[in-house]
Order: structure tokens, then sequence, then C-alpha cells
């Protein structure tokens, strides 16, 4: 299992999948975290369940900081690294 900072393609792909979810659910559009998560999977360097699940707080966190919308079932968790504030620029 993979311990080390996330990539920029890693972070790329997990914002880009955190924006489909708000975007669901800005439309008020049913859709599932789980199934996110678990296609997610695959494309990351052998990354956790419960560290997908982590980084998506941190990118509600990102977003909060912004004064943007995140999604409410992802609690801001601030402790994160700030190549993360990159991706949700790009």
């Amino acid at each position: 299992m993979s311990n080390g900072p996330w990539t920029d393609e890693e972070n790329d792909l997990i914002v880009a999948g955190y924006f489909a979810m708000l975007a669901d659910d800005i439309s008020a559009r049913r859709y599932s975290k789980a199934e996110h998560r678990r296609a997610l999977l695959p494309l990351l360097n052998d990354r956790s369940e419960g560290s997908v699940e982590f980084k998506h707080q941190n990118i509600s966190a990102v977003l909060k900081g912004l004064g943007e919308d995140w999604i409410p079932g992802y609690k801001p968790a601030f402790n994160f690294q700030m190549t993360l504030v990159d991706a949700v620029a790009r």
C-alpha cells in the first residue's frame, strides 16, 4: 500500500471524480460515492478506500477555503498537500 504523497496525476483523477459528484449533488441527481470510489481505485497507485475517502474530505477543505461549494457528505479535512490546491485550480 502506498503511503507516499499523491502524484499530480492521482490528484487530477480524484479531483475530476469529485467534481463529477459535486455536479450531480448541485443538480440534485442521484449518485453513489461508493461507485465513484470503486471506479477510481484501479487508476491510483495502490491507495486504500480510506485514503480516497480522506482525500475527498481534503478536496472539500480546499473548496471551502476558496469559498466554493463542496459535497456536504465529505466533511472538510484541512490537513492536505498544497499540490491538491493546484489540482483543484486546474
